[in-house]
């Protein structure tokens, strides 16, 4: 019976820990992209921007599960539409931009156990698989808007060159032009500053 009290009262005091861990964490994301934000030259002009505000995310769904980084990417995302960015909303955005583009993030539970065990290969999987779904994400609803705002053939040219405005050119400058580099260079970032905590990582975890 004892046994049986004392697992219970473990159970609780797991799940206060991964609380307020989450909550913590997802508080260091949202301070972390708005700092970000603050920074001109780290913002691209139609939305989005070089941050680290992810890696509190993808650290919360390491320490205390994918259930928790989900819900933590899904708040973020929310958080983020609403209070930091915003920036031209409308539904397709909002999940695309926000919601799956950050609680795809959570993805890199699938290698918690081996990552709390030390390996920073599949700390680096997960990541890159949490950009990469952002990345699409975020490339859909470039192309997916670009047709609400109008498709405009004439701005690819400008950009692409004469005879190079078709619909192949959109996907073109949606997924690689403009979304690939800052999506790209916040993964790199958050990796990089990401392996240096790893062992501080697997420490907070055995301590829990």
């Amino acid at each position: 019976m004892n046994e049986k009290n004392e697992n219970k009262s473990t159970g609780k005091k797991k799940v206060i820990f991964n609380i307020a861990f989450s909550a913590i964490f997802l508080s260091l994301s949202v301070v972390l992209d708005y700092v970000f934000k603050l920074i001109p030259f780290l913002q691209m002009p139609n939305g989005g921007g070089i941050t680290i505000g992810m890696l509190p995310l993808v650290l919360i769904s390491i320490i205390c599960g994918g259930y928790y980084g989900l819900l933590s990417g899904i708040a973020y995302g929310v958080i983020n539409c609403f209070v930091i960015d915003a920036y031209g909303f409308n539904v397709y955005s909002f999940f695309l931009d926000y919601i799956i583009a950050f609680a795809g993030f959570s993805i890199i539970a699938i290698f918690r156990k081996k990552i709390l065990d030390g390996s920073k290969f599949y700390f680096v999987l997960g990541f890159v698989l949490g950009g990469i779904i952002r990345w699409i994400s975020s490339g859909f609803s470039g192309v997916i808007n670009a047709g609400l705002w109008g498709y405009d053939k004439e701005f690819l040219e400008n950009i692409f060159g004469a005879g190079h405005g078709s619909i192949i050119w959109l996907y073109l400058y949606s997924f690689v032009y403009y979304n690939l580099p800052y999506i790209g260079v916040s993964v790199i970032l958050c990796i990089v500053i990401g392996l240096i905590l790893l062992k501080r990582i697997n420490k907070i975890n055995i301590e829990k």
